[in-house]
């Protein structure tokens, strides 16, 4: 059996007591310089003790074989309060979780993707309701699936408008990721054939997207999709540089993430930590996720929608640099009206509970992230206005705008095979339990 996601209190509290001195649960020492100014949780308001049973759950989560290990950062008011590595990278090599360790973030690709069309769009080289097509021609008379006929063939029709830079930054453009996320359409069948991780470059890719029936209307329904790849290849179009260049030069360098980008150089590759899975039985095997690889090379394929390879310690600064409003060590980024727009709620109030179900009540889409809505209705603790996008191998980070929080959790699941997984609101929990005050220090991150 699949070991449970939630062991009782006692039991985590008991099991941490006993391995303290493992290398298993060892919050470790950080080996990389911290991502922003420290300070004692007590002096942002935060309980040492509360933020340090944090990282004893998840090495306890990790003996039990949850997942292999964690990397966990929280600051709060633009400052570090706590950072901890529990558990292995790679168990086989019995390499440990060090903060340094890499990891695919996946769909935390999104957000970054967003943040760049949205600098061109403060440059007024382009506006949100554009339509695509005027940038990207290949998308000029899009067709929509329309059924089967009496064959069972597919059935298309023209789109009643055209495809917008909003719909793209919304997951409204009708488009699909084909049979990984699809809800059972007989359209996936056109879809199914569309290969994420194949060596083709991103403009191949996008104009192989542009062939494919939408799956709805531009602008009438919330479908997740491969439509943060397309504004990759918008950022190359529009900025007239490559697409993984606009975000080394204008948000990667700038914010100094390190140890962020699309590929691994060789050297680096014992710091990357290891996919995996469940067997039948409940224990952890390798399970690498065919999408989603760490090249030592830049790859053809520049994915916008989740080709990234970070640090929880670069996210960190990636998303206090939003928490912040746009800025960041005295450096604009975005303006926090631009921020505003970006993690407000654009989607109907339902739309992603309608989508994925019930782990999603309350929380609304933005331009490229999530915000809480309704926080009363959410099934883990959150404030309303908290926002944040994870990603598929089970990494996640939360701003709240409203207690000055930002924390990062990552970890590397392939949900194939890994039973459910409940990692994000044990991470929220824990996260919000360490509050003392709401109030926060004396630092002002929030806007």
């Amino acid at each position: 059996m699949i070991p449970s996601l939630l062991l009782p209190r006692a039991r985590v509290a008991l099991l941490a007591c006993l391995l303290a001195t493992s290398p298993l649960l060892e919050a470790r020492t950080p080996t990389a310089e911290a991502p922003l100014p420290q300070a004692r949780p007590e002096s942002l308001g935060l309980s040492s003790e509360r933020l340090a049973y944090m990282g004893q759950y998840f090495g306890a989560q990790a003996a039990q074989e949850v997942a292999a290990g964690y990397v966990m950062m929280v600051a709060r008011d633009g400052k570090l309060a706590y950072s901890a590595a529990v558990g292995m990278r790679d168990r086989e090599q019995k390499l440990p979780m060090t903060i340094d360790t890499r990891f695919r973030i996946a769909s935390m690709t999104k957000p970054v993707t967003a943040t760049a069309v949205l600098m061109l769009y403060e440059e007024a080289k382009l506006q949100l309701d554009d339509p695509v097509a005027r940038y990207l021609p290949e998308f000029a008379n899009p067709v929509v699936f329309a059924g089967l006929d009496a064959q069972g063939k597919p059935k298309t029709e023209p789109a009643r408008r055209p495809i917008t830079i909003r719909h793209l930054l919304t997951h409204t453009g009708g488009l699909g990721y084909g049979r990984l996320f699809d809800k059972g359409s007989p359209n996936a069948e056109a879809w199914g054939n569309l290969s994420l991780s194949a060596d083709e470059t991103l403009e191949k890719k996008v104009k192989d997207v542009a062939k494919l029936p939408l799956y709805t209307q531009p602008g009438e329904a919330w479908r997740y999709s491969v439509s943060n790849d397309v504004l990759g290849r918008l950022v190359e179009v529009v900025s007239g540089m490559p697409f993984d260049q606009f975000l080394q030069q204008r948000i990667f360098d700038p914010l100094q993430m390190t140890h962020t980008g699309f590929f691994v150089p060789p050297e680096a590759q014992p710091l990357v930590a290891r996919v995996y899975k469940h067997d039948g039985d409940g224990k952890l095997i390798p399970g690498d996720f065919g999408p989603i690889g760490v090249p030592t090379t830049a790859p053809k394929f520049i994915s916008g929608g989740g080709g990234l390879i970070s640090t929880a310690g670069d996210y960190l600064r990636f998303a206090q640099m939003l928490a912040n409003g746009g800025t960041l060590d005295g450096r604009q980024y975005l303006s926090p009206v631009t921020v505003d727009l970006m993690t407000s709620n654009q989607v109907a109030d339902d739309a992603q509970e309608r989508y994925w179900g019930d782990d999603s009540r309350g929380l609304g889409y933005g331009l490229g992230v999530a915000p809480q809505i309704d926080f009363r209705q959410a099934p883990y603790a959150n404030m309303d206005g908290d926002f944040a996008w994870g990603g598929i191998l089970d990494t996640h980070w939360v701003a709240s705008p409203r207690t000055g929080l930002v924390a990062v959790l990552m970890t590397q699941m392939n949900p194939v095979g890994s039973g459910p997984r409940r990692t994000d609101g044990d991470f929220r929990g824990l996260l919000f339990a360490s509050v003392r005050t709401l109030q926060g220090g004396a630092g002002g991150a929030r806007r």
